[in-house]
């Protein structure tokens, strides 16, 4: 098992160890926006009882969309997916953080992490997805094991601070711009197109706390 800090708990891909019917390490699946509960039946005394019963939810999950103006959520102010340089300040990442409202304070999460087999194809290296242990109960039905979960010594905040540093230190080479760690990896040829390190992040469902974060490369051409 790969963990990008040895000071966290990262889970196995198959955890809890029993099929779910989508399993919070299937990095293939993403968790729609919206609160997933079921819609309590309102009707307003002016309200047609008919019109009431096809009355569209603001209570369940949203279909996802990845069009970047229709795919806003319905429910929440933030949310969303940023790409961002290696180089990156620590206070501006804190800074992103905050406006996307990440719940940076929370040790109650869960971790799944994995490496591309194909990053041309799959467009990342490394990935990581931060899932909250009550998202674990209710959105993918392992409670249980979830409770029996103990809180990270990390805050989510300072696990994607961290994930950022090693990624740096695992794909980059010191006091270089380019790394022949990543030559070819995302196309490049190694002189005219050169890959660089940067990455990108997601809050998958903003209620439930669910994020991703991924090291990718970009290619930096003459």
């Amino acid at each position: 098992m790969s963990t990008p800090s040895a000071e966290l708990t990262v889970l196995d891909r198959d955890w809890p160890g029993r099929a779910l019917p989508v399993m919070p390490g299937d990095f293939s699946q993403y968790v729609p926006y919206g609160f997933g509960f079921a819609a309590p039946l309102i009707v307003r005394p002016w309200d047609d009882p008919l019109q009431a019963l096809t009355r569209p939810s603001f209570y369940g999950f949203e279909e996802r969309n990845f069009d970047p103006v229709r795919g806003a959520p319905l429910t929440d102010p933030a949310a969303g997916t940023v790409y961002f340089d290696c180089d990156i300040r620590p206070g501006d990442l804190a800074a992103m953080l905050r406006i996307l409202q990440v719940r940076v304070s929370d040790h109650d999460y869960a971790v799944f992490a994995g490496a591309a087999r194909q990053p041309m194809a799959e467009r990342y290296l490394d990935q990581a997805r931060i899932v909250s242990k009550r998202a674990l109960g209710a959105l993918f039905g392992a409670e249980q094991e979830a409770a029996a979960l103990a809180d990270q010594p990390l805050s989510v905040g300072d696990y994607i601070a961290r994930f950022v540093a090693e990624q740096r230190r695992k794909w980059n080479e010191p006091d270089h711009h380019f790394s022949a760690r990543l030559d070819g990896v995302f196309g490049g040829d190694g002189d005219f197109a050169k890959e660089a390190l940067c990455f990108g992040f997601m809050v998958e469902n903003p209620y439930w706390s669910v994020y991703r974060i991924w090291s990718r490369a970009w290619l930096v051409t003459k």
